[in-house]
């Protein structure tokens, strides 16, 4: 009996494991969709695969897209949000007294500028997308330029950002980077 409960709870505890870490597998239960556009985002942009999955793979929407325009659809979704949050970040940043932030103001003020025009950008592209506007591939590439001038500034002010706006603004670039790849296929650009 005592023998039965053990391997019981052995399963059971093994089953929470697995499913309470998803991370190790995520690339074994990724839709060949998210693995297709993850390799073509590794070969044309050198992002880590297994980070692009995993990042992608975290959120519902893009992992239900059963087509190419539902999973750009999701994942400019995903791009506006970490965009939103980046803005709101340095829009704060802005308002502080912090002797660091104040001596690259101008850095602070230009990245609130660039992600605010990024949050249009992703929010245009998502509807357009849908209407099949084939602008969508510029406005993406200005979104890029917007947020490599964000970077920019804050290097040359040599601003360091903690590492959770530091994540934010990568994934927002990955995200976008993604969702140019999907729309350059749906458009044929």
């Amino acid at each position: 009996m005592d023998s039965s409960i053990g391997y019981v709870t052995f399963i059971a505890s093994l089953l929470l494991c697995l499913s309470s870490s998803p991370t190790p597998f995520a690339n074994a239960r990724a839709s060949s969709l998210v693995r297709s556009v993850c390799k073509q985002t590794q070969d044309q942009f050198g992002y880590n695969y297994k980070q692009c999955v995993k990042s992608l793979w975290k959120d519902i929407p893009t992992r239900s897209a059963s087509n190419l325009k539902d999973l750009d659809t999701a994942i400019l979704k995903l791009a506006l949000t970490n965009a939103q949050q980046s803005k709101a970040f340095f829009v704060n940043a802005l308002n502080t007294t912090d002797n660091n932030i104040v001596k690259g103001s101008g850095a602070i003020k230009q990245c609130a500028d660039s992600y605010d025009f990024a949050i249009d950008g992703f929010a245009f592209s998502m509807g357009g997308i849908k209407d099949n506007d084939k602008s969508v591939s510029q406005i993406l590439t200005q979104v890029q330029d917007e947020i490599v001038r964000c970077g920019k500034a804050l290097t040359s002010t040599e601003i360091e950002l903690p590492y959770l706006v530091s994540l934010t603004n990568f994934l927002t670039m990955l995200f976008r980077d993604v969702a140019f790849l999907i729309t350059s296929q749906l458009f044929h650009i």
